[in-house]
């Protein structure tokens, strides 16, 4: 067991072997004013039983909300399966397994993950999951730019604000990023805007299906445009929407990316989440993150191995293609077992009932006079204009029923009275009600 050796016999010892006479002359660094000179106030210890008590009370403080707030992460059902399976003590660790400790276990449901993405968004290639949607999205761009070179890069001005921000941090120094403006009636890409400003410099066009407002986008036609210009196509999606809705691989994405939560990860107050991350084979040597691979041994036993690991830990610094050095494997793990769980038939009964929920939220919203500022056909959330302040109109939902009726817009620069709002499969048809009769 480890333990602080703080016996009288073992400081002399300490003391002794550094040439000290007592302790506080391995501190002469540190100036007197900032010791503490009295004892730290801390609590009496406590017993397993009496943490576990103590645990629970601050638990018992939470209030369980109906959520009908999304912008990236979403309240959907998690079936009991996946938190069965991701507990196992072989799966469940504090410590992510590098190369060298890397189970069969581990590496085969790396694999069989792998396989599930490329199955889902029709995509060539898949890697091992990466931190979370945003960063996946960062690291596309700059996959684009080791692709072709190209420093200037477009990105559709409707991409979740969170995604925008965590690319700046990525490429603020090295990449230059223009947005392409969205049709203030539908809140959809301006197609013309797009073809204006592809130049010969321009690396890629990102863009995001269902867009932030909930919007979705022309992809094909966004696809004809930017394959005319030579560019790399880079779709964020939403893993939900592809049952029912063109996956990235149907209108021939170059890098499709997306967060993985709403496939079987609870909201968990933002985290841990997974990012998902998928390409066209002739690009995976571009790719960041982990593959592992299926082979068979000088035997002929089948085995599964990693296959490629490309940072600089492994490689010369100038062939890295990131320094992503970990994947969200037991993450990954759940969004595994939750696909395989509900199979083809579950996945877009989720889907349709997100779509039907949704609407039937926004048709109820149209009927009682709301105006909705952008036009274009929705998918599983939608911007509604309120009467009142957004913000007071959810502090007051939340207070008072229990309900997060959506995401006021103003925290992202929109107006005060923009309210993000949708639903998904989860909600029943007396909590829809309820939710609709806030307004």
């Amino acid at each position: 067991m480890p333990f602080i050796p703080d016996e009288e016999r073992a400081l002399k010892k300490i003391k002794e072997a550094l040439n000290i006479k007592s302790l506080d002359d391995l501190l002469w660094i540190i100036p007197d004013e900032l010791k503490i000179k009295d004892e730290i106030p801390l609590p009496y210890a406590l017993s397993e039983l009496e943490v576990e008590k103590y645990i629970n009370s601050l638990a018992l403080q939470n209030s369980v909300l109906k959520v009908f707030g999304g912008a990236g992460a979403y309240d959907h059902y998690v079936p009991p399966v996946v938190r069965f399976v991701i507990r196992n003590p072989s799966f469940l660790t504090a410590y992510t397994p590098y190369q060298a400790e890397v189970s069969q276990g581990t590496l085969q449901a790396m694999y069989e993950f792998q396989t599930a993405i490329c199955e889902l968004t029709r995509m060539d290639v898949a890697n091992s999951s990466m931190y979370d949607g945003a960063s996946a999205f960062a690291e596309a761009v700059l996959m684009a730019e080791r692709i072709n070179k190209k420093k200037k890069v477009l990105i559709a001005d409707n991409i979740n604000p969170f995604y925008k921000e965590v690319l700046k941090t990525y490429t603020s120094f090295s990449l230059k990023i223009e947005t392409v403006r969205y049709l203030e009636e539908k809140g959809e890409i301006d197609l013309e805007d797009l073809e204006k400003k592809i130049d010969e410099d321009t690396s890629c066009f990102a863009f995001q299906h269902p867009n932030f407002f909930g919007v979705l986008e022309e992809p094909f036609e966004i696809r004809r445009i930017t394959k005319k210009k030579n560019l790399i196509l880079i779709s964020i999606f939403d893993p939900i929407s592809i049952s029912v809705i063109s996956p990235p691989g149907e209108y021939d994405a170059d890098i499709a990316v997306c967060e993985g939560q709403p496939l079987g990860i609870p909201l968990s107050f933002g985290g841990p989440y997974a990012g998902i991350f998928t390409a066209k084979k002739e690009y995976i040597r571009m790719m960041p993150g982990r593959i592992a691979g299926k082979t068979v041994d000088a035997e002929g036993k089948e085995g599964y191995v990693m296959v490629l690991q490309t940072r600089e830990q492994h490689i010369r610094r100038e062939k890295a293609t990131s320094n992503i050095c970990t994947n969200q494997m037991l993450c990954a793990l759940a969004i595994l077992v939750y696909i395989l769980y509900m199979g083809e038939k579950g996945l877009k009964e989720v889907a349709v009932k997100t779509f039907n929920n949704t609407n039937k939220i926004k048709k109820a919203l149209i009927e009682k006079g709301y105006s909705l500022p952008f036009k274009g056909k929705i998918f599983r959330e939608f911007v509604v204009e309120l009467r009142e302040n957004a913000n007071s109109f959810v502090e007051k939902a939340v207070k008072e029923k229990g309900i997060m009726p959506g995401i006021p817009l103003s925290i992202f620069g929109f107006k005060e009275n923009y309210l993000l709002t949708g639903a998904t499969e989860k909600h029943s048809e007396s909590e829809i009600n309820e939710m609709i009769s806030l307004f």
